[in-house]
């Protein structure tokens, strides 16, 4: 097992010009999901050396000439080389990950760690029991020391490594003196029943209920849920694991505020549900489940938003349109308010009041359209 040390972790927070940080190792090896998340953070490249001294990148399987070749950008790569045969995985276990990106107010009671787990639990009760900058994880499981850390930090990106029983995750935040951007990329087993089948679909479905709650309590952008078959330790080998398979989308209010969506206009397969408070609707895109693909559905409602509209509120860091959101938006302490004209949050003393005023978790999300 290669794992993040604190080394490696410095030199991989070194920007880099012109060439890519190269791990070399042999075809046994595997990388925890820290490792591999801050790697390819960094642009790097992980080469897989086979028993004739032949090398190849150990996460897409393209062969390169030598260790130089690899460490050329991405851009510079030469193309039309057919990869070599890779072994396919054993053993696997089933698995759901998802990838999730929330907005916090710059607020002395902002907490993060918190979507690590409810995603967690909703998936099959884990949670989550250390994390650190590097690994072996030194601290036990504490969403405020976690917080501090963060705030500490700033200005600088904090990405920590978080570990659980049948979870592995990577949290990164971006204080600003607007807000946090907190992202979270989190893989949990789905375990089997008493029957010893998995159920892939109803786990998929409580995952999808905890992120419609997050919506309500939160301020999330955008989240992608992911069925895959992978190491039972969460780790990355450098063999060919079957497809993974997109299930569900979240398109947060932001994003959908930002974007003027609007469900019928998702050009969805499946009825899309919407989530959040009524005025401040999120999208939830059913994609596919365990019997069908949701990729034709992923790429259909892509293409329905506009890949390059996208693209300008996915890229790091945090981008003015989710400043002035946090600014215009207290979705911690305000009460839901109904869509439509004349629903604009008051001005003055009313908008604090309201502001203060407890959240009325009595109404719920609205349903499918």
């Amino acid at each position: 097992m290669v794992r993040l040390s604190r080394p490696f972790a410095e030199v991989l927070a070194r920007p880099v010009r012109g060439r890519r940080v190269v791990l070399v190792t042999d075809e046994g090896s595997r990388l925890t999901v820290g490792l591999r998340a801050a790697l390819v953070a960094a642009g790097g490249v992980w080469v897989v050396t086979d028993g004739a001294g032949a090398l190849r990148d150990g996460l897409t399987g393209a062969p390169y000439a030598d260790v130089d070749a690899a460490a050329l950008p991405v851009e510079q790569q030469p193309r039309g080389t057919t990869p070599p045969v890779v072994a396919d995985a054993q053993g696997t276990t089933a698995q759901l990950t998802v990838d999730l990106t929330v907005l916090h107010r710059a607020s002395h009671d902002t907490s993060l760690g918190g979507p690590v787990e409810a995603l967690a639990a909703a998936v099959g009760d884990a949670v989550p029991t250390r994390w650190g900058e590097s690994e072996p994880l030194q601290h036990r499981w504490d969403r405020w020391v976690l917080t501090q850390h963060a705030r500490h930090a700033a200005p600088d990106t904090v990405r920590v490594v978080v570990e659980g029983d049948r979870l592995s995750a990577t949290v990164t935040a971006r204080v600003t003196e607007h807000g946090i951007e907190e992202t979270t990329s989190l893989t949990v087993e789905v375990l089997a029943g008493e029957d010893g089948a998995v159920d892939l679909d109803a786990a998929s479905e409580r995952l999808t209920a905890a992120l419609a709650q997050l919506a309500r309590t939160s301020l999330p952008t955008f989240a992608l849920v992911v069925a895959r078959e992978g190491e039972p330790d969460r780790s990355v080998r450098a063999v060919t694991y079957p497809p993974p398979n997109p299930l569900a989308l979240l398109i947060g209010a932001p994003s959908v505020k930002r974007l003027g969506l609007d469900a019928s206009g998702l050009d969805a397969e499946r009825p899309v549900v919407v989530v959040g408070r009524p005025r401040l609707p999120g999208f939830v895109v059913p994609l596919g489940d365990s019997a069908t693909s949701g990729w034709t559905a992923l790429h259909r409602t892509l293409d329905a938003v506009g890949p390059e509209r996208m693209s300008t509120l996915v890229a790091p860091p945090l981008l003015q349109a989710w400043e002035d959101d946090l600014r215009e938006f207290d979705l911690l302490h305000e009460s839901d308010l109904p869509d439509g004209p004349g629903a604009d949050r008051p001005e003055g003393d009313d908008a604090a009041a309201d502001a203060d005023a407890p959240d009325d978790d009595e109404d719920g999300a609205p349903g499918a359209p």
